[in-house]
Parts: structure tokens; C-alpha cells; sequence
């Protein structure tokens, strides 16, 4: 079993979802542990933000914000505590606004 840690970083350039994220798929096992997800409006404006989590087959499992709005130049910290993403698994993103907003993913990633 092996375990590394990574950083993603995305910029949601247009206001459809985009797939920020995606957990190990190689093996059955494979998981991956979020340990943080922070999203930034790097905008002069209030932009909404909603936060997914799919599983590998696009089903929705989990909607951690709502068309959240977040303040001009803020930063919102989606997950604070770890989140267990299963084979596959994918955290996914859709601003209310094109080019508002980036995303940084950090995680565990354990693979068999």
C-alpha cells in the first residue's frame, strides 16, 4: 500500500462544472482523503460557488455548498475535517461566474 500526498490547483474559467478532483481508480481499493479544499474569488465582485462530490459514474453522493456566495478577494475553506473519497470518486465545481474563482485540492492518496 502505498500513500502520497498532492496538491491540485484549478481555475473555474467558465460556469460550467468542472472536476477538480478525482480519487485513485487504478485498483478496487484505492482512496483518497481530502484534507483541505479551499476555494478563492479573485474577483472584484460576490461570486457563487457549489461544491459536488460524484462518484466514478457522475452520480451525485454529496453537495457541500449550495451557490454559495463568496466576497469579492475572499477565500472559504469547503473542508476543514478530511473527507473520504472512495475509487474514483471525483469533487467537482461550478461558478456562478467564469474566471472568479480557483480552487486548491489537498489530499492523501492511498493506493494498492
Amino acid at each position: 500500500m502505498a500513500e502520497k500526498f498532492n496538491r491540485y490547483s484549478s481555475k473555474l474559467t467558465t460556469t460550467n462544472a468542472t472536476t477538480v478532483y478525482t480519487a485513485p481508480s487504478a485498483n478496487a481499493n484505492d482512496r483518497a482523503i481530502v484534507l483541505s479544499l479551499l476555494v478563492a474569488n479573485v474577483t472584484g465582485s460576490a461570486a457563487a460557488i457549489t461544491v459536488d462530490i460524484t462518484d466514478n459514474a457522475g452520480t451525485q453522493l454529496s453537495r457541500l455548498t449550495n451557490a454559495l456566495s463568496l466576497p469579492a478577494n475572499a477565500s472559504l475553506e469547503v473542508i476543514v475535517n478530511k473527507q473520504v473519497l472512495n475509487n474514483g470518486d471525483k469533487i467537482s465545481c461550478t461558478s456562478g461566474t467564469a474566471s472568479a474563482h480557483h480552487v486548491t485540492v489537498s489530499a492523501l492518496e492511498i493506493t494498492v
